[in-house]
């Protein structure tokens, strides 16, 4: 079963949606998260072309102006909006919950800052919930978050730390719980998932940061068996982020 999100940047430009939803489909994959969801025309112009590469089962924050989560599958599956309750001042439209047979995947775009604060508090409690219950669960998207000294590039090197997450003590305790499925792939190795964006190619900066993850939890670990960056939708000047992709040793969702 294979797993693709990625960033979209802002709903998507109009020009590049065909590209960007191209890009997604030639990665055949089972589910794809897409955040920065907007529910205008390059939404509905992602979504069906989505549907028409093989993934037809679908739900977002349809109704919201906003960016949110837009989550498309091969196959159906049951779809929780605001699946823990928040109220319209918490941002309710960042996580988006599509529960099959056998895996409840979270799809994740949490806001910047400390506003993401309620949404990492929940994901922890939902982490002990479904850890105590043996429950497969997946959350995967981005996050906007990660830990200080590896995940900003700007900091790699340096004696001091440069710039910093506010929320990395939330994200460090989501790690004690569940894991984070590519740095459980690629053990100490370094990788950026986000860059600002340039229309035009040139020098790259020291100014990546990765912040689009997935997190499994311990039923579903022993069933991770791949995750990877697709830095060709950054280096194609489709979108900011790179997509990640997880690969988990269970059947296409029915």
């Amino acid at each position: 079963m294979r797993v693709l999100a990625v960033n979209v940047r802002a709903g998507g430009s109009g020009s590049l949606i065909d590209r960007i939803a191209d890009r997604c489909i030639r990665h055949d994959p089972d589910v794809v998260v897409i955040a920065e969801f907007r529910d205008n025309a390059a939404g509905a112009r992602l979504s069906r072309l989505l549907e028409r590469g093989g993934l037809p089962h679908q739900a977002g924050t349809h109704g919201h102006r906003g960016n949110g989560v837009l989550i498309a599958a091969g196959e159906p599956f049951r779809s929780i909006r605001n699946p823990f309750g928040l109220d319209d001042s918490d941002y309710p439209n960042a996580i988006l919950e599509a529960r099959f047979e056998t895996l409840r995947v979270f799809g994740a775009y949490l806001p910047g800052q400390d506003r993401k604060r309620v949404h990492l508090r929940c994901l922890i409690a939902l982490a002990r919930q479904c850890d105590d219950a043996k429950i497969k669960a997946l959350a995967i998207g981005d996050f906007n978050s990660g830990r200080n000294d590896t995940d900003i590039e700007a900091n790699l090197g340096g004696a001091r730390q440069v710039d910093e997450f506010s929320t990395t003590d939330l994200y460090r305790e989501l790690e004690d719980h569940w894991t984070e499925a590519w740095l459980h792939r690629h053990p100490g190795q370094l990788d950026f998932s986000w860059y600002p964006f340039r229309k035009t190619p040139g020098p790259r900066r020291r100014n990546g940061w990765r912040i689009d993850k997935a997190f499994v939890s311990r039923a579903l670990l022993p069933d991770v068996r791949n995750a990877e960056y697709d830095h060709g939708f950054r280096a194609e000047g489709l979108t900011d982020h790179s997509a990640l992709i997880v690969d988990l040793d269970l059947p296409p969702p029915t």
